[in-house]
């Protein structure tokens, strides 16, 4: 029996590229649930890394848009899980120096 040709041969996609789209997906819930900071970070990591080892493969992979996909998703998630508590924190010092009085309208 011979070995399959380059035509017969089934090209198959990184699945740690489908991984971290779905993490940059669910990430995007961090506007809402902070804690999926942690899943966002993952998403970055395993999208770089998939899209890295899609590169070194050359045609034994495939996925390299779903990868960078995933890892652009993670980092808006990275982003939005910060702008919450961000914004959380900020009140509280603005609250903390001006003595929880609100700033003067007009």
């Amino acid at each position: 029996m011979s070995s399959p040709t380059t035509a017969q041969r089934r090209i198959r996609t990184d699945s740690g590229a489908v991984a971290a789209l779905v993490l940059g997906i669910v990430s995007l819930g961090g506007l809402l649930f902070p804690p999926f900071l942690g899943l966002a970070i993952a998403g970055i990591v395993l999208g770089w890394a998939a899209h890295r080892r899609i590169a070194r493969s050359r045609t034994e992979l495939k996925g390299d848009r779903i990868a960078i996909s995933g890892l652009a998703l993670s980092v808006v998630g990275l982003l939005l899980s910060l702008v919450l508590p961000g914004f959380v924190v900020w009140v509280w010092i603005y609250a903390a120096f001006h003595g929880g009085q609100l700033p003067p309208s007009g």
